[in-house]
């Protein structure tokens, strides 16, 4: 993905996005996102994620977008990161703008 005018970078997430192994993720993402304009961020195809990755990213979304910066997926929720976002409930109700972060399409259908 890329936005137009902005110096983006890739960050590649490990595997293991879950409560136990989120901190230093957490700490990697919030240095990276200081580090560029803008940041995709890229899940292994076996990501294993729990509700804490969510969460860490919803915070990642809001501290980019105060700093005038932009945060996206490489790729749209897919697999485990989709069942997490359904069981979750973060497909209920989801805004315009969450659609096209976490879907990458603009409502659910």
């Amino acid at each position: 993905m890329n936005i137009a005018g902005l110096n983006e970078a890739c960050l590649r997430l490990p595997e293991n996005l879950t409560v136990r192994a989120i901190m230093p993720v957490r700490e990697d993402m919030l240095k990276f996102i200081d580090a560029h304009e803008a940041a995709t961020i890229e899940l292994a195809d076996d990501v294993q994620v729990d509700i804490s990755f969510i969460q860490m990213v919803e915070s990642a979304r809001i501290y980019a977008g105060t700093a005038g910066k932009h945060i996206a997926l490489a790729q749209p929720a897919s697999g485990a990161l989709l069942e997490t976002l359904r069981r979750s409930g973060f497909l209920e109700g989801m805004s315009d703008d969450d659609a096209k972060f976490w879907l990458h399409q603009g409502k659910i259908q």
